[in-house]
């Protein structure tokens, strides 16, 4: 089997000829990225390019409210200390301004939002006053990726849904009290986006995008931010509209999901999930692999899940253990992806990361078959 038929063959629940081993975020494919990275992660990439099966995704370009409308303009502000920069920003909507505000560490930490811009019911519709455009966008970078990576791999489209757009300008905080004081506003808002998502998914399909869309955004709804309840109503049913957009044009739905995932893990199935990554074990997530198998596997391919902390810093026997184990358990029958947590982000990767990379795949290479 080439690459790309053996994560087609498993994301479909098929039994392909060897496990497919997705190195996430070791795109060693494009000679682009290769030529970036610091000479410590020559190894990895080697082995790799060697051994792996190519599963990179493709953003399409598109607006914070999923709207191309030109009645909606942001303009900002920029201050700079010793060790970041603090960037305000200014939403300017029919219905009157938003303000935003969010920093970028310049040590190469991770920045983060300090002001969300809606804060209060008010907020929320001056951001929905914004006239909705449907956005088209170009598509040719998605052919250009495939085309390049060629039967080495499959390159998904990565989508938002609907939770994560309502999310991302109130954050989690005020998305959960909401939950509980105004869930009517949620579910008007969310079917808002809803809409939205599908009328993109109509145009991706319509452009020739696929076989595989993936969707990032359900983690953001699972505990302990909400409820398995606010999950059961906020993400099940409205996931399942584009989802069912991507069956009928003979595709298949990748979801991504950090956290726990334990109390609505039949919920991706029941939205019509294919494919569920990274289902992370205890402590950082709260299901085991061989429970998820046992409760969703004949339904849904899994793709984990090694824990990318232990990549970073466990001797290269725990690893060696880990990959082994997930083979044993989620191998069988087929159905199953290999992959970490997690995507590797330093500059550079430290002695002990490089060991366990090679053995991760090294591990996976023999047992794998």
């Amino acid at each position: 089997m080439t690459s790309q038929q053996r994560l087609l063959a498993a994301i479909r629940c098929g039994e392909p000829d060897r496990v497919p081993l997705n190195l996430m975020g070791v795109p060693a494919w494009d000679e682009e990225w290769v030529a970036a990275q610091d000479e410590s992660y020559r190894p990895v990439i080697q082995l790799t390019l060697e051994h792996g099966d190519f599963f990179p995704n493709w953003y399409p370009q598109y607006g914070l409210l999923l709207t191309a409308s030109e009645d909606f303009r942001r303009t900002s502000e920029t201050t700079e200390t010793d060790e970041r920069l603090e960037v305000r920003e200014r939403w300017d909507t029919p219905a009157g301004p938003l303000f935003c505000a969010h920093t970028h560490d310049k040590r190469g930490q991770v920045g983060m939002r300090t002001e969300y811009p809606v804060k209060t019911l008010d907020n929320l519709d001056r951001a929905l006053s914004v006239p909705y455009v449907p956005e088209q966008p170009d598509c040719m970078r998605h052919f250009d990726m495939q085309r390049r990576l060629g039967d080495r791999g499959v390159v998904y489209v990565c989508m938002s849904d609907a939770i994560h757009f309502l999310q991302m300008p109130t954050g989690s905080e005020t998305l959960a009290l909401w939950s509980v004081l105004h869930r009517e506003r949620v579910l008007e808002a969310v079917e808002v986006f809803t809409r939205r998502v599908e009328d993109l998914v109509s145009y991706l399909l319509g452009q020739g995008m696929g076989p595989v869309f993936g969707w990032i955004g359900a983690e953001l709804a699972v505990p302990p931010l909400l409820s398995p309840a606010d999950f059961r109503e906020f993400v099940t049913p409205f996931d399942a509209r584009p989802h069912r957009l991507v069956y009928q044009a003979g595709g298949l739905v990748h979801c991504h999901c950090h956290s726990k995932v334990g109390s609505v893990l039949e919920e991706f199935a029941a939205m019509g999930a294919n494919c569920l990554n990274p289902l992370e074990a205890p402590p950082m997530g709260d299901v085991t692999l061989a429970e998820a198998k046992r409760r969703i596997g004949d339904r849904v391919c899994l793709e984990g899940n090694v824990q990318f902390g232990d990549m970073l810093r466990a001797p290269e026997r725990e690893i060696a253990r880990q990959v082994r184990e997930c083979l044993e358990i989620a191998a069988p029958g087929g159905g199953f992806i290999l992959t970490q947590t997690s995507i590797p982000h330093m500059k550079v990767m430290e002695e002990q990361t490089v060991r366990n990379y090679v053995t991760f795949i090294e591990t996976a290479v023999r047992w794998g078959r």
